[in-house]
């Protein structure tokens, strides 16, 4: 992958947020990305998984039974809970047009990055989370 393209990946995803272009290359190196076509699940609630993804293009929708909960674009990481918490997915998340993933998994986590790359990623999942429960919380308390 190109520099001009990591470099946007950073600007826009938020999961690499203060990590380094070679970190970032490393990780794509080692991870896979992937096609999903419009009305494919990414995965079912109450399935297990240990991998959580980030929209690199294209527009998914989180789905609890019938009602949509979210909308994900490209920059949006989803599938994060399975890595923190390991229990089963809380949603069914489904790509809406054609789209393309990069998926990252507790392996990649364990064995392709250096401890400080870990640490930023696991801290920008967990602003990231943070950031949804306090939205969550204006919703609810609404």
């Amino acid at each position: 992958m190109d520099a001009a393209r990591i470099d946007q990946y950073i600007e826009r995803v938020s999961l690499f947020d203060g990590l380094k272009r070679e970190e970032v290359a490393k990780i794509f190196a080692k991870g896979m990305t992937m096609h999903v076509v419009a009305g494919e699940d990414i995965f079912v609630k109450g399935t297990i998984g240990n991998q959580m993804y980030v929209v690199l293009g294209g527009k998914l929708a989180v789905f609890d039974g019938k009602k949509c909960l979210a909308e994900l674009r490209t920059g949006d990481m989803f599938g994060e809970m399975a890595l923190v918490n390991k229990e089963p997915r809380s949603a069914t998340v489904t790509a809406v047009n054609d789209s393309r993933l990069f998926v990252l998994s507790e392996t990649t986590f364990e064995r392709l990055m250096t401890k400080r790359a870990a640490i930023k990623i696991l801290l920008n999942i967990v602003r990231t989370l943070s950031h949804r429960l306090k939205d969550a919380n204006k919703r609810y308390i609404s």
